[in-house]
């Protein structure tokens, strides 16, 4: 039963437009290096800044990405993501897990990586995204954004992961095989539907 429906909202239009476009005026990662602070020299010039090798297949991604590299590196199955999310620049990760399984191969925890964002048009466009992804058959199962603990009392944190309400009998495997495939379409799909929402906004204005 439908309870409300929202009337025109010119400053929260504005508010929207403005963070869909800030999000289109992000560097890629082939424009600049997505990990804070890297210098470390490129193998076809030597150069601090090139990017040729910028990748969550880079070696130092796991490090350089995580605030106690040394002692708790991104783990290997969710290290794609958080890339992507850096690259993203918008929706700073801080904190990951590949998942992980009891001995008896029941699931313990599911693939997820959580972030911080204060402009609500980013999780409503990444939901948008997974809802097509799993639409449009690209991934195997359900995943959802939903609203998660935040270290920062005046932030709030965000979860992309799994959708445990609605899925039965997954296993750990297909939910890290998800998780790579939603890597690798993060940075390119979520632009592109940034810029698919403004062009509609701006043929029906």
């Amino acid at each position: 039963m439908k309870l409300y429906m929202p009337g025109p909202d010119p400053v929260g239009d504005a508010t929207w437009l403005r963070d869909l476009s800030v999000l289109l005026e992000q560097p890629t990662c082939r424009e600049w290096r997505p990990c804070a602070g890297c210098t470390m020299p490129c193998p076809c010039s030597a150069s601090p800044i090139c990017t040729c090798l910028c990748g969550p297949q880079c070696v130092h991604v796991p490090v350089k990405m995580s605030s106690e590299g040394d002692r708790y590196p991104i783990e290997p199955k969710i290290v794609g993501l958080v890339f992507g999310f850096n690259s993203l620049r918008i929706c700073p990760p801080f904190w990951s897990c590949e998942g992980h399984q009891y001995p008896d191969g029941s699931l313990q925890r599911v693939p997820q990586v959580w972030f911080y964002t204060r402009a609500l048009a980013y999780p409503r466009l990444l939901g948008d995204w997974l809802a097509r992804m799993y639409f449009k058959k690209r991934i195997a199962h359900s995943w959802h954004i939903c609203v998660s603990y935040s270290e920062r009392c005046l932030d709030t944190g965000f979860s992309l992961e799994p959708d445990c309400k609605i899925l039965n009998g997954f296993v750990l495997d297909e939910l890290q095989r998800d998780a790579a495939i939603l890597s690798e379409a993060l940075v390119p799909d979520v632009r592109a539907l940034a810029q698919q929402y403004l062009d509609q906004y701006r043929a029906a204005a």
